[in-house]
């Protein structure tokens, strides 16, 4: 069984769903990405607004009781929001994910261009590198080429929408089908 770890920019990919009008139920999410492998670890990156340092507190309880082993920051003020850099926390974390546990496959839950350096370095040692993202929106066409394989996760969000028997159609039915999935297993 192929031993793969799981590496999640939460703010790319929280932001994509959001802005995408779909659901995001990390717990099947990462089921989803692990299916038919052995998961040995996933870690997750996310930022926090420095104006409300607890903010985040229930989220990345969540994030830990899924399974993730969380690394947060707080970010810094720019203009009305804030900015949370994680790129070089989460390519040391694959680098050292890769010398120390040895993976068959790293999975990075990002579309991130800035990424591509890591990807090409980890693939070189032989390490099998997936991105997961959603093409044109936020996965880069670079990183999506540069990757050993790449997981759509628009087909992820179909297939799940599809087993409720429902796609919606605008962010009210998305909210409507959050629900649904947050009520139980499907």
């Amino acid at each position: 069984m192929e031993r793969i770890v799981v590496f999640n920019d939460h703010a790319n990919i929280a932001a994509a769903f959001q802005q995408l009008g779909y659901p995001l139920d990390q717990g099947d999410l990462l089921e989803y990405l692990a299916e038919g492998r052995f998961l040995v670890e996933a870690h997750t990156f996310v930022p926090i607004d420095p104006r409300d340092p607890s903010g985040r507190d229930a989220l990345v309880e969540d994030l830990w009781n899924i399974g993730y082993l969380v690394h947060s920051k707080i970010g810094t003020i720019a203009g009305d929001s804030y900015r949370c850099d994680f790129d070089v926390e989460l390519t040391l974390e694959m680098m050292r994910t890769a010398e120390i546990v040895k993976p068959d496959i790293i999975v990075l839950l990002s579309g991130d261009k800035d990424f591509v350096p890591a990807i090409l370095e980890l693939r070189r040692r032989g390490i099998r590198v997936e991105i997961a993202g959603f093409p044109g929106h936020n996965a880069a066409r670079e990183v999506m080429l540069k990757g050993s394989g790449f997981i759509d996760l628009d087909r992820y969000r179909q297939q799940r929408w599809e087993a409720l028997e429902t796609l919606p159609e605008s962010p009210t039915q998305a909210s409507t089908v959050k629900a649904a999935l947050e009520a139980g297993p499907l």
